[in-house]
């Protein structure tokens, strides 16, 4: 995983030595997202769950309408789960006979560090639409639920995840309130399978330039 955060900070720095060739500023931005995993499957259904992100930006100019904007973030995400008919067992995951399935559900968080690298098209001088390419390494994962199982029940339909890596694409857009602060929503989809899910995640926030 370390390689992986390397690779994350090389990009990240990359993108922002490139755009110090151009008139930039830094910022910071933050605000609370909205994500699930997509798709549902037959023994999981996935449902939003509330979550927040933080972290830094450069905006730099590529033309009086482009402007290229490298973000740094930290954010945490994930899901609301239920498991679908699962059966009672015994301390060796034998079903118990005469017994009826559950359904368990249960959160996942996932602390994520995210590079989104969107370009950003302005329609007039306050309006823009954005869209780019998205990295991300989690760092953590932390499974909660109001339920429990019994002593011995097998837990196994419980996704505990093992792939660390994230990238997908980023779309949204904004509205800049003044020359300092700035509206932002923006969605991203994830392109690439973890554990036979991807996520999808909105953001709701505010930018604020230096």
């Amino acid at each position: 995983m370390n390689k992986q955060v390397i690779l994350l900070i090389f990009i990240f720095s990359f993108s922002t030595m490139f755009s110090q060739d151009r008139n930039g500023n830094f910022g910071v931005k933050g605000g609370v997202n909205y994500g699930k995993y997509t798709p549902n499957q037959n023994s999981s259904e996935f449902s939003y769950q509330l979550g927040f992100y933080v972290g830094g930006l450069y905006k730099t100019e590529i033309t009086s309408k482009l402007k290229f904007q490298p973000e740094l973030l930290f954010a945490l995400q994930g899901s609301n789960i239920k498991a679908k008919d699962n059966p009672l067992t015994d301390i060796n995951g034998n079903p118990l006979p005469n017994t009826s399935t559950f359904d368990f559900e249960y959160e996942i968080y996932e602390l994520t560090i995210s590079i989104p690298l969107p370009i950003k098209l302005y329609f007039s001088e306050n309006f823009y639409m954005e869209s780019g390419p998205q990295f991300g390494i989690i760092v953590d994962r932390n499974i909660t639920s109001s339920q429990f199982l019994l002593d011995g029940n097998d837990n196994s339909f419980i996704r505990e995840g093992n792939d660390n890596f994230d990238f997908g694409v980023c779309l949204g857009t904004g509205y800049d309130v003044s020359e300092s602060l700035s509206l932002n929503i923006r969605a991203f989809t994830g392109l690439i399978k973890r554990d036979n899910i991807k996520s999808f995640v909105f953001n709701f926030g505010l930018e604020y330039n230096l």
